[in-house]
C-alpha cells in the first residue's frame, strides 16, 4: 500500500514547519510506503524556504506542487490528481502528527476495506484556555473524539485535518466541491463533509480509527469571541448552501427566521430572568449568529439571478467493492 500524505497550505509557513517536523518521526509499517505532498495554494510568505529547508531531511518522500487556483477544495483536488498513492491522507498545515498515525490509517483501510478513514484530533493551546471557552465550543477548533473504539460505518462527520480517502473513489464521485470550503483566509467549510456524504451515497464505507491521532495547533487569534462568532457564521452559511445545492432542503426563510426569533428570546430570558453567566450568554450569541447566517444564505439563494452549478460530480456510480459487500 502507498499512502500520499497531503498538506494544503496558504501563508502558514511557521506551523507548516512544525507539521513537517512531526512527519520526520512517523513510524512506517514494513508493508506501507508513503510520500509527502505539499500543495502550495498561492502562499506569499516564506513557505518555499520552509520546503527547501525540509527537502533534505524528508528526501526522497517530500515533494511539492503549486496550485494557483485559490481555495482549499482546489488545492485538495490538485492533490488527488498528483498523488502517487492509492490512499490520500489529508492533514492540515497546523497539526502535529502522532508517530503511529500512518500505521493506524493503513490498518483501518486494510482491515475494514474502508473508503474513508478519519481519526481523533486534540487541541494544542498556546497558553491557558479562556474561561468562557467550554468543551462544547472546542469542536469549532476542530477537536474530534468519538471514543476509543473503532466505528465501522460511522455516520458522524469526520474532520479535514485528519481525513484519508481512496483516491479512485474520491475522483469517481467528483472530488471536493469548490462551491464550498475555505477560500484564502475565509472560514468557509464543509467540503470534506460533502465528499463524505457523496461517497456514502455511492456505497462507500467510512471508518473512525481512534489510533489515528493528530494534535491541532490553536493560533492565539482564534481564542477570541469575535473569531468564534465569525467561524459559526461561515459554518452555517456553508452548510445551508450545500443543502440547497444538493436538493436536501427547500430555500424557505421561515425556519431560519423562527430560529432567529427563538435565539434572541433566549438571550433576553437569560439576561432579564436568570442573569446567566458569561459562558451561557456567549453560547446564546453563537446561536443567534448561526440562525442569522442561515437566513442570509437562504435569502441569497432565493433571490439569485441564475441557478448555481454543482461543480463536484454526482454520486450516481456505486463504489465497486463496497457495493459488493452490500449485496452479500
Amino acid at each position: 500500500m502507498i499512502i500520499t500524505v497531503s498538506i494544503q497550505t496558504f501563508n502558514n509557513a511557521d506551523t507548516l514547519a512544525r507539521t513537517l517536523e512531526s512527519l520526520r518521526s512517523l513510524r512506517r509499517p514494513p508493508e506501507v510506503e508513503h510520500e509527502i505532498l505539499v500543495v502550495d495554494n498561492n502562499s506569499t510568505d516564506n513557505t518555499s524556504q520552509v520546503l527547501d529547508a525540509y527537502a533534505k531531511a524528508l528526501t526522497p518522500r517530500l515533494r511539492s506542487v503549486f496550485e494557483p487556483q485559490q481555495g482549499l477544495s482546489h488545492a485538495r483536488n490538485r492533490a488527488l490528481r498528483e498523488a502517487r498513492g492509492e490512499i490520500v491522507s489529508f492533514i492540515d498545515d497546523d497539526v502535529i502528527v502522532d508517530p503511529d498515525w500512518l500505521g493506524a490509517v493503513a490498518s483501518a483501510f486494510q482491515e475494514h476495506s474502508a473508503d474513508i478513514v478519519g481519526g481523533r484530533s486534540y487541541l494544542i493551546y498556546p497558553a491557558v484556555k479562556p474561561a468562557w471557552l467550554t468543551e462544547a465550543h472546542e469542536r469549532l477548533l476542530s477537536r474530534l473524539d468519538y471514543g476509543d473504539k473503532v466505528i465501522v460505518g460511522i455516520q458522524e462527520q469526520l474532520f479535514g485535518l485528519n481525513f484519508s480517502v481512496r483516491r479512485d473513489v474520491a475522483l469517481r464521485v467528483g472530488g471536493f466541491d469548490p462551491a464550498v470550503g475555505r477560500l484564502g483566509r475565509s472560514l468557509g467549510c464543509g467540503e470534506e463533509k460533502d465528499l463524505q456524504d457523496r461517497i456514502v451515497e455511492a456505497g462507500g464505507l467510512v471508518v473512525y480509527e481512534p489510533r489515528a491521532v493528530v494534535g491541532h495547533v490553536v493560533r492565539p487569534e482564534r481564542l477570541t469571541k469575535k473569531w468564534f462568532l465569525k467561524r459559526v457564521g461561515h459554518s452555517a452559511m456553508s452548510a445551508q448552501r450545500m443543502r440547497f445545492l444538493r436538493g436536501q432542503e427547500r430555500p424557505s426563510i421561515i425556519r431560519p427566521l423562527c430560529g432567529c426569533g427563538r435565539s434572541c428570546a433566549a438571550i433576553v430570558k437569560d439576561l432579564v430572568v436568570f442573569r446567566e453567566r458569561d459562558s451561557r450568554l456567549f453560547h446564546r450569541r453563537l446561536d443567534v449568529v448561526f440562525n442569522v447566517a442561515r437566513l442570509v444564505e437562504t435569502v441569497r439563494y432565493r433571490f439569485r439571478r441564475s441557478e448555481p452549478q454543482v461543480v463536484a460530480g454526482q454520486p450516481d456510480v456505486r463504489v465497486g467493492h463496497t457495493a459488493k459487500r452490500g449485496a452479500e
